[in-house]
Formats: C-alpha cells, structure tokens, sequence
C-alpha cells in the first residue's frame, strides 16, 4: 500500500498521463492479488513504468523551457513596441527639446534657497533700521519700476513706424451735444490697434500716345517692366503669393479660397505654375549666388535633411524625397559674414546626394550621425576637406529617451554632466572663438574627462543590444568628433541651428501634404532658401520680393545682381523692432 501510495504521489507530481495512472493501479492490484510474488518481473514491471514516469517528466520539463523562453521573448518584444510607442507619442504630441530630468526638482529647491535668504535679508535688514533695497528706516522705499507691457501693465508703446490716425468720436460741431453751445473742455485719447484686411484692384494703367508736332510723329509711352509682360501676374501680387506659401505655411488651395472670398477666381494650378516659373527663371540666379558664397566663403557650416512626400505620377501614390538644409551662421562666434541656408531637393538620402552638395567645400561641418556623413574629410573623397563634428544634442537624446522610458539612474546621471557642459557653453555664446576655445579648456574639459570615465566605467553594466548600453557605445564610438569643439571655438555643441531651420518646411509640408513634381521640388528649395536667408537677416520678405522683381524686370545685368541677396537689401526693407 505503502508503495503504491508512493507510486501515486510521483505521478502526480510530474504530471503523468492518465495510461500511466491505469498501469499503476493495474500493478497494485496484482501485488495485492498474488500469493507467489515473481520478483524479477515485478521488478522489470516497476522499472517499465518509472522508465515512462521520467521520460514524461523530460519533455515536461523541454515544453517548460521552451514556454519560457517564449515569454521572455514576448515579454521583451511587448517592453520594445512600448518603447516605441512611446517614443512615437513624444514625436507627436510632447516636447520637441529634450529635458534635464534633474532641472525641476533643482529649480524648486533653488527658489526655496533663495526664499529663504530673501527673508533672513530681509529680516536682517529690518533688526538693523533699513528696508530690503537699503534705505534707511522712517525713508519711503523706492517702488521697483515694472517694464512695460507686461501683463497688461503701463502704457503700450508701439513701433515708430506704425501710423496713429486720430479719430474724433465727439459732435461734428464741437458742441456740446445738448444744444447748449458749451466747447471742449478736455479730451481723453484711447488707442487702439486696427487693421485693413487686404484689398485687391484691378491696376487699369492708361499708357498715352502723343503727338509730336516737332518730329512729326507719334511718341508712347514706356510700359512698366514686368518679370513676365503676357500675364496678368503683378510683381506685387507674386511677392505676396510666395511669402504666404513659403513664409507663412499657406498652400495654394487655402490661397485660392483667400481670392474666391473676395470673388476673384485665380485657381491654385495657376498660382503654382507662376510661382515655378518665378524660382527657376528670374530667381535661380540668386539662388546660385548664395549658393557660391555659402560653399566659397564659410569657415563653419550646419547641414541636415528631412522628408518631403511626392507625388508619383499614375499611380496614385507618393514617394518619400528628402529637403537637404546647408546653413552657415556665424553669429554664435561673433563672425561678421551674413547668415544664409540653402535647401536642396533630392529624391533619395543616398551619400552621393550629400558628396554632391558638398563637393569642393572647404570648412568645418556639423552634422548628426547618419551614416551618409561617414566618409565625411576622408583622403580621396570629394568631401576631403571637409572637418566633421558630430552633435552632442543628438547623443543626449539617446539617454533622455531611455531614462524617459526606464527610469534608469545612468542615463539620469549623463544628463546631468551633458547639462554642465551646455551651462558652461551659455555662458561663452556670442563670444570670439579664441575666449570660446579659452573657456572651454579651462571648464569643459573637466566635464567631458568626468564623462568619459562614468561612461567607461557603466559600460558593462548593461548589454550591448540594450538602449542605455547602445547610447554609452554611440557616444564613445563619437568622442573624437564629440570633443572637437574643445580646441576650436567656431564649433557648436549642437546642430539645432539648421534643424530650425526646417520647423516652416514642416509646417508647411503638413499643409501641403506632398509635392507634385520635381519641378515643384527645386522651385520649394529655391523660395524657402531665399525667404528663409531674409528671416536670417532680419529683412521683411514681401517688399523685397517685389522689389527684387522690379529690378529683373527692368533688365538688371547679371554682373550687378550681387546687390539683390537678402543681407545687401536696402533698408527700407529691413524688419524695424
């Protein structure tokens, strides 16, 4: 019985099926039946049935295995589509800067600080008989001046160029309106901020013939040059086109429903073909003109792309293109050479595309880390004289995803000395590049030393597939091209630059959905260079649009059109602050 209570316990607790269950049972009824025991075949009959118990027990054992290593898998995979999610959800709908997780939590404790110092002070001061801003007891307190236009505080103060009309609200007369004939005693003025909604006219211009009786002939008069004389297109009403389309984010149909509210029927398709006439016939020159400064005459440049969808003829969908961004701007370095961006239209993101913009330029690039910069200052590339330098805004993304994420104290700690190094930077922007280098030897090199050794320290502590361990091996794998900045005070930490530069082409690009042809990509690239490079240099893009149409169209020579580029306008059109 003994036995048997024992045989049933093992296959209960391995699991064994119910055929084993019934030869058991068999097995004790013929022990309990028999007189003469057969030892030998009992023996061989137990050892049948504990052969089946453990065989069982094994491929329990490979099917447990095998279901967990299943879950593990499932788990990891459920762990990197949240990730992903998430990540997706911070591109869509969260902040587009990445966040010092340690700043909230020190500006809160730093405002008590200085509560707390502020009282003591202010206690201090009034044991000793004065006030908090140091005049004496008994003394009115000067009261702290607010700036103006501050929450609703004090009188607005509007742009010197802004035109005040008085408007008299009082009787036509001047009288009171009682009829008593009572005059003005005193007038409250009251401003306020108007505005004419665009008026559109039909310009009818009456060019007469004369009669010469000196000459004994007829004389005419000369027409005013227009860009494309067998239109109906206004240089004035393309200038303003263009801008809305490029520089305000309004796509043709929303222009289109713009003219039908005020009853002109002008259809997008038009708008669009006028507009790519104007880039690649009367403005391309220009664009070639910044282009040649830009890669000729820069010590420092930014460059990144982004997507652009295209239309596929027949066939109903789109394609992914790229928009390439080249920038110089040289004000972080107190540099004196105007701030340009010129945007190239490419149908893929292969490297031949960046070797081809950037062939024969001779300077300093700052880029991220895609794999099409690699070969970037390379011997025997048309890139060779190219120096890289990588983003450090780029890397941190990296950690600040995954402390986001996981909550992992690594990547909280490499935030906060990668914040270090931007406060030392704040302090030193603007500045020329020799106290620039200066500071950074003397501060920033602690910082990037600290760095290095925690990021060769933790670097095992987590697995090479896993993304802080990816985001510790991309930084040092980086470094050179990450430290560069050190011993060269041109170079920025980052290559935010240029990616400000695609906020209006995203804007916009939303609005538009996609492009329809590559002639509509190359004239994209040419009006946004061009109103982009007038936002650079502060100057107001639809007055010089008109402007430099005026000037093409009254057949300016191609040897003078350096004084059409953004930063030599007159400066009239200059944007007044």
């Amino acid at each position: 019985m003994r036995f048997a209570s024992f045989l049933g316990w093992r296959a209960r607790f391995f699991a064994v099926p119910q055929d084993v269950f019934d030869t058991i049972e068999q097995l004790e009824n013929d022990i309990l039946a028999a007189r003469d025991l057969d030892g030998a075949a009992l023996v061989q009959r137990l050892r049948a049935l504990w052969s089946e118990v453990i065989s069982e027990n094994e491929i329990l054992r490979d099917e447990a295995l095998k279901a967990n290593m299943l879950n593990k898998l499932m788990k990891t995979e459920i762990t990197r589509l949240k990730r992903q999610i998430a990540k997706l959800n911070k591109t869509q709908f969260g902040a587009k800067a990445d966040h010092n997780p340690n700043k909230a939590t020190d500006d809160r404790s730093q405002s008590a600080d200085d509560q707390k110092t502020d009282d003591a002070a202010n206690k201090s001061g009034s044991e000793n008989g004065r006030g908090s801003d140091g005049a004496t007891a008994g003394q009115p307190e000067a009261k702290e001046t607010k700036p103006r236009n501050t929450s609703g505080r004090g009188a607005r103060v509007w742009p010197e160029h802004i035109k005040k009309r008085p408007i008299f609200m009082g009787t036509k007369d001047k009288k009171c309106p009682c009829g008593c004939g009572g005059g003005i005693m005193d007038i409250e003025e009251n401003e306020t901020l108007e505005v004419i909604p665009a008026q559109y006219y039909v310009a009818v211009r009456q060019y007469p013939k004369y009669r010469c009786r000196l000459h004994d002939k007829i004389v005419g008069t000369t027409f005013e040059p227009r860009v494309f004389p067998k239109t109906t297109m206004s240089n004035a009403l393309m200038a303003n086109s263009i801008t809305m389309r490029f520089g305000w984010q309004l796509p043709w149909n929303r222009q289109e429903n713009i003219f039908l509210s005020k009853g002109i029927e002008l259809s997008r398709s038009t708008l669009m073909r006028w507009t790519n006439r104007l880039a690649n016939e009367a403005l391309l020159p220009i664009y070639q003109l910044m282009e040649r400064e830009l890669k000729t005459n820069s010590e420092r440049l930014f460059m990144d792309e982004t997507t652009l969808p295209m239309l596929q003829p027949g066939e109903g969908q789109t394609k992914t293109s790229y928009l390439y961004a080249l920038l110089r701007d040289d004000r972080s370095f107190a540099g004196n050479k105007p701030p340009v961006v010129i945007y190239y239209p490419r149908d893929t993101r292969a490297m031949h595309h960046i070797h081809d913009i950037l062939s024969g330029v001779s300077a300093i690039l700052q880029s991220d880390s895609y794999a099409g910069y690699g070969r970037l200052g390379r011997p025997g590339t048309p890139v060779e004289h190219i120096t890289p330098v990588k983003c450090w805004a780029h890397a941190r993304r990296n950690f600040t995803d995954e402390y986001e994420f996981n909550k992992t104290p690594d990547a909280k700690t490499v935030i906060q000395i990668i914040a270090e190094l931007y406060e030392e930077e704040a302090k030193i922007r603007g500045k020329p590049p020799l106290i620039r280098a200066t500071h950074r030897r003397q501060f920033s090199v602690p910082i990037l030393d600290r760095l290095k050794a925690f990021l060769i320290a933790h670097a095992d502590r987590h697995l090479s597939k896993n993304k802080m361990g990816q985001a510790i091996r991309y930084v040092l794998r980086q470094w050179g091209d990450l430290t560069r900045f050190v011993d060269d005070g041109r170079i920025d930490l980052d290559t935010n630059a240029v990616e400000r530069m695609f906020k209006p082409t995203i804007l916009l690009r939303k609005n538009v959905h996609f492009l329809g042809s590559d002639e509509g990509a190359e004239a994209w690239g040419i009006h946004s260079s061009i109103i982009e490079t007038c936002k650079l240099n502060g100057v107001n893009a639809e007055p010089y649009l008109k402007w430099v149409f005026d000037q093409i169209a009254m057949k300016l020579p191609r040897s003078e059109y350096e004084k059409l580029l953004p930063w030599n306008a007159p400066p009239e059109f200059w944007i007044k602050r």
